[in-house]
């Protein structure tokens, strides 16, 4: 029955209110009940004693109108009092009787009407006789002396009477009122005794039940504290406004490294632990997930807060947190009210996974080690390692000895820029993915530094870090070549023959082809190159501008196969080394391309951004920019171009050999660099 009434444990609370509104309405309607009859007795009383002094009226008017009619005086004031007070007299007597005509109201408060009306009849007896001896007074404007001295007989004969039968009824009336009233009193403060106690029922009930769900939210609320005290994950609520809720963790505080409360805006906390390119994609996914009609299989998609790092702000000493963010939607009838927002430590996973990944790494930088010893001419390989070994220490020694002058920290920065450059691009051409990969790594340490105008010491520090991973990288595959390569005992100096010179065009060979393939280009290098071994100087500058060349052709020359298909041009872009002696002891080294050259127009428009008086510069001024250390016409840095440094490397290396470098080009036909060693330098 309870759960038909739909009361369930309210329904004694229900049932009181609903009674105490009844009594209410109750005493509403007894006191417009009790309003009417009070007005009702109230007006037979006025009515009983406005009889008693018409009586006297008309007693008085009528020894008056004797008195002038006696002595032939005007009669119209006597006239008219005596006719006012007799026509009043039969309308209260009318009006009394009509209002004990109907009995109902007096015997609802347990009174008898009859001797009222008993008291009534009398009165109207004793007035009849005087209402009929003065009718012939009145029924003429003037009355004869007879009439009116016995009208007055009667009068002065009935008034006693007459006042006593309306005092007695005016009494009665009162006492009848004076009944009803105190009835009416006692049912009034019986229902307001009634409804006060129904009340203090209901604020008890209400109290007792206010006490009860107080006792169950408070014990859910404890619940809720304990579990918020107690779980590992950060948890809390973000309204539509983005603020944070009263609710939040107590992990959270110490998962976000930073004070959190209630009422602080998500999006500005978001905004200071997260990178500026995270942040916006945060922010932006917030966005979205307040959007009730974007579908939230769409947003798990698009989320951005898998595996973010947090930087601590109040503690140097502590280590940096890995976080996930998982977002729910809290809908309310179809919208969405809040985000219920969950917060993981990923940091041990993340470490796991990069330690398993640097172990992987490691293992097959091993095997490419392993690979780079037995495939390589070990000549070629001694040289480098023995070069990059040498120039990573001098580095490293002028790092630690640099000094405070003004563009000391700059041109060392420059320096090891191009000399990571030249490491990178020889050990690309040997085929050391491993050591490539830790120079760029170095290389992007040492870009933003190259773009700061002024450099501090400590800015250095990152640098020190990715050249001592460099220099691990080198001696791991040193130590390689020790155990399994054939180190030759000369070092430098030992004897070289045809062997080296065309191991090193293979690389070369091997260096463009896999450029070409992460760009997606095809390619294919031919050389023509002397019989007998180069010189060690001329080699080993080869070796170091070479690979900055072949890797310059392919990203900056060769064209996509659709650009060649365009152009009605080979799939397959053409390069070709050619390497011959001179008349007079000199070497020519030639690297062409059949590409799209080099258009002085456009290369003029990109040097304009960088300086006003651009359009001043000769045309051999403007392609020398190539060579320009901070120039590069590539619109991002990757992992072959884009940072200026490959051909400012070849003219470092060739002018520190001692010879000469020329560049010739055509518009959508070729590019053609060419080397050229004196005598002295070969």
């Amino acid at each position: 029955m309870k759960a038909s009434l739909g009361l369930g444990k309210y329904r004694d609370l229900l049932l009181a209110i609903l009674l105490f509104i009844v009594l209410d309405l109750g005493i509403l309607f007894f006191n417009f009940l009790a309003s009417i009859q009070l007005e009702r007795d109230a007006s037979r009383i006025n009515t009983a004693g406005e009889l008693r002094m018409l009586t006297q009226q008309i007693t008085k008017s009528l020894l008056t109108l004797q008195i002038e009619t006696r002595d032939g005086l005007l009669v119209q004031t006597s006239m008219a009092q005596l006719g006012q007070g007799t026509a009043a007299f039969n309308q209260g007597l009318v009006a009394l009787r009509k209002s004990m005509a109907s009995e109902g109201d007096l015997r609802l408060f347990g009174l008898d009407p009859e001797p009222l009306r008993a008291l009534l009849r009398r009165l109207e007896g004793e007035w009849r006789p005087l209402d009929e001896a003065i009718a012939p007074v009145l029924t003429v404007p003037a009355p004869r002396l007879e009439d009116v001295e016995f009208a007055s007989t009667k009068a002065v004969a009935r008034n006693v009477r007459l006042m006593g039968l309306s005092d007695d009824l005016a009494g009665a009336v009162e006492a009848a009122a004076r009944h009803k009233t105190g009835l009416m009193r006692s049912i009034q403060v019986a229902a307001i005794v009634l409804a006060l106690l129904n009340f203090i029922f209901i604020v008890f009930k209400f109290v007792r039940r206010l006490r009860a769900a107080d006792r169950v939210a408070d014990a859910a609320r404890q619940e809720t504290d304990d579990i918020l005290q107690t779980v590992s994950e950060g948890l809390l609520l973000v309204g539509a406004d983005g603020r944070i809720g009263t609710q939040i963790s107590a992990a959270t505080q110490r998962l976000f490294m930073r004070p959190v409360r209630p009422g602080d805006d998500f999006r500005q906390l978001l905004g200071r632990m997260l990178e500026p390119a995270r942040a916006d994609e945060a922010l932006s996914y917030l966005d979205l997930l307040f959007d009730p009609k974007v579908k939230p299989a769409l947003l798990t998609q698009l989320d951005p807060l898998q595996e973010v790092p947090i930087e601590p702000v109040d503690d140097p000493l502590a280590q940096p947190r890995w976080l996930t963010f998982q977002i729910s939607q809290v809908r309310e009838a179809g919208r969405i009210k809040e985000l219920l927002v969950t917060v993981f430590d990923v940091t041990q996973k993340v470490r796991l996974e990069r330690e398993l990944s640097a172990t992987q790494q490691a293992a097959r930088n091993d095997v490419e080690d392993l690979l780079v010893v037995l495939e390589q001419e070990p000549l070629l390989l001694q040289d480098f390692l023995l070069g990059a070994r040498e120039r990573l220490a001098d580095l490293n020694q002028a790092l630690r000895n640099v000094g405070r002058e003004p563009g000391a920290c700059e041109a060392l920065v420059e320096d090891a820029a191009r000399l990571v450059h030249g490491i990178k691009g020889e050990a690309a051409a040997l085929g050391s993915a491993a050591i490539a990969r830790q120079a760029h790594e170095m290389e992007n340490a040492l870009a933003p530094l190259r773009r700061q105008p002024r450099i501090g010491g400590e800015a250095l520090i990152p640098v020190v870090v990715e050249l001592a991973r460099l220099q691990e990288q080198v001696e791991r595959l040193h130590r390689f070549f020790l155990r399994i390569g054939q180190p030759t005992a000369g070092g430098r100096e030992a004897p070289r023959d045809s062997g080296t010179l065309g191991a090193m065009v293979e690389n070369l060979r091997a260096l463009a082809q896999r450029v070409a393939l992460s760009l997606g280009k095809q390619v294919e290098l031919t050389a023509r190159v002397p019989e007998g071994a180069l010189p060690a100087g001329v080699e080993r500058a080869l070796r170091e501008a070479l690979p900055q060349l072949v890797r310059n052709a392919v990203v900056h020359g060769i064209e996509s196969p659709q650009e060649r298909a365009q152009l009605r041009k080979p799939s397959v872009g053409a390069l070709r080394l050619d390497i011959c002696a001179q008349e007079g002891g000199g070497i020519e080294v030639r690297l062409s391309d059949d590409g799209r050259g080099i258009v002085v127009p456009q290369l003029r428009e990109r040097i304009a951004q960088l300086r006003g008086d651009a359009a001043q510069l000769s045309d051999q001024e403007v392609l020398g920019h190539i060579f320009d250390p901070h120039f590069s016409t590539a619109t991002e840095v990757t992992e072959h171009a884009g940072r200026g440094v490959g051909l400012s490397v070849v003219r470092q290396t060739v002018e520190r050999a001692g010879a000469r470098l020329k560049v010739l080009t055509r518009p959508s036909v070729s590019t053609e660099f060419v080397l050229r060693f004196g005598a002295e330098a070969a």
